[in-house]
């Protein structure tokens, strides 16, 4: 007899950068990496599905991920040798094409706004008709001393962005004719080719600089205002990794620039409203697109850390300030917006949290994903709180009762996970931090940040389940 395991919840994630998250505010879903697993959140449920290579065995680990305009197709690059870029169809959760071509991994994708073509780059950068699997282009674009580690697609499709250590170039994307002969009759061929037309920007100050995130504005229609202000034309935002932040017009002159004050910026996301800058010690900086005016921050707090045991977020609004002076805490190393008022934030204590920002002056924590900081050393199935034998697997037999496992890591905690606890989400920060105040109980959720209603039943089984993770 053969069984198919199907996979049914991820806990924890493997994103280290930007090309890690993916999102556009045309869905509510968002991809993020988990090994050689993506998956896909919505965010305004909170439930999850898997896009998995299942017949690579073994499969690779992945890199970075990106999402079509439309939010139907999910690209990813692999790692390691020989790696290949895989493009899934969400709806049906099949892989539809899978590139190869790459010999030393991918480093970072992105599709283009009609979604023909998409990019990848990794020594080389490749140009994919990815529907039909064609290698349209291939060149080699750094020098000796620069690597590229972004690209993206400006938002009128006449640029190719690319941007790293010491690198930012734009490549112009042409259509060549090409005429050919076939048994004597004449036909014209229409293909497309990426022609290298080097372009600098004026940065002229910042020629040395290290390129952390680019983007480009999508003018939606409640961003009509903006795309007024900027003449008609498709800004291109980039952010250096010592926090400065450049706005560059289509016509590749820089209109405007803003010094950050943080220590590190880490990536950017772009919404047609605001501007979001993720940043060191847990600070995410928001800017409107066009004046690049400061209109606020979410900050990773110290009392956030204080509570992460009990997965508890805080939330606090201060005015721009010097963020280089804030305590150390976990960066801010990825963000997204997943509509134009939600924005998911991944740190690198490997937690995901999703932020509703429509009122910047007052940003609100809707969701969050909380695991372990770094590597699990192990995992070990728990009695519930009917003591019932921990072999029975009796939460998912339908047994009504508690603690189901626990997992240990190299972060120095150990961790308790309930799968069948789901936490209020129409409650606040506030009440929910005082919730947690009241339990004694070490007691983590991979949905969303669940803990026990009965703390005395749940006391007993958390001392039971801690004597058998210490035997």
């Amino acid at each position: 007899f053969f069984f198919q395991l199907v996979l049914e919840e991820v806990i924890g994630l493997t994103t280290k950068n930007g090309n890690g998250l993916a999102s556009n505010t045309s869905s509510s879903k968002c991809a993020y990496l988990a090994g050689s697993v993506v998956v896909i959140l919505d965010v305004n449920s909170g439930t999850q599905s898997h896009l998995i290579a299942s017949d690579r065995l073994p499969p690779k680990p992945l890199r970075c991920v990106a999402l079509s305009q439309d939010g139907r197709f999910v690209a990813a690059g692999e790692a390691g040798n020989q790696a290949s870029v895989l493009v899934w169809d969400s709806s049906t959760l099949s892989v539809v094409s899978e590139l190869k071509g790459h010999l030393y991994g991918v480093s970072c994708i992105c599709f283009s706004p009609n979604g023909k073509h998409l990019v990848s780059v990794g020594v080389y950068i490749y140009l994919w008709d990815w529907r039909s699997g064609h290698l349209i282009t291939k060149l080699q674009a750094t020098s000796s001393g620069s690597t590229i580690s972004i690209v993206s697609f400006s938002s009128d499709a006449k640029f190719i962005i690319t941007a790293g250590k010491k690198h930012l170039k734009f490549w112009t994307l042409e259509s060549s004719r090409k005429t050919q002969q076939n048994r004597g009759l004449r036909r014209t061929v229409t293909t497309a080719s990426l022609a290298i037309q080097e372009k600098l920007a004026n940065l002229s100050i910042q020629k040395d600089s290290s390129y952390t995130s680019i983007g480009s504005s999508v003018w939606t229609n409640g961003s009509d205002d903006n795309r007024k202000q900027a003449g008609g034309l498709f800004p291109i935002y980039t952010l250096t990794d010592s926090g400065i932040l450049y706005l560059i017009h289509s016509g590749l002159s820089v209109r405007k620039s803003v010094i950050l004050k943080v220590q590190k910026a880490f990536a950017l996301s772009t919404s047609g409203k605001h501007i979001a800058c993720a940043c060191n010690n847990g600070t995410v900086l928001l800017y409107t697109p066009v004046s690049l005016e400061y209109v606020g921050s979410i900050l990773y707090s110290k009392a956030n850390k204080f509570y992460e045991e009990n997965n508890t977020v805080y939330h606090a609004r201060f005015p721009e300030q010097n963020f280089q002076q804030l305590p150390t805490l976990p960066d801010a190393v990825a963000c997204q917006f997943s509509t134009i008022e939600k924005l998911v934030v991944i740190y690198r204590d490997h937690s995901l949290y999703i932020w509703d920002i429509n009122d910047v002056n007052q940003a609100t924590k809707c969701f969050a994903l909380v695991s372990h900081s770094s590597c699990i050393w192990d995992i070990k199935n728990l009695c519930c709180e009917n003591m019932h034998d921990p072999s029975l697997a009796c939460t998912a037999k339908g047994c009504s009762g508690g603690i189901s496992f626990a997992t240990c890591s190299t972060d120095g905690t150990i961790r308790l996970w309930d799968i069948s606890l789901q936490s209020d989400l129409s409650k606040d920060a506030e009440e929910l931090k005082n919730e947690l105040l009241g339990s004694s109980c070490l007691v983590a959720s991979h949905r969303n940040c669940s803990v026990f209603r009965n703390h005395h039943k749940t006391c007993n089984a958390t001392m039971a389940a801690m004597q058998q993770v210490q035997h």
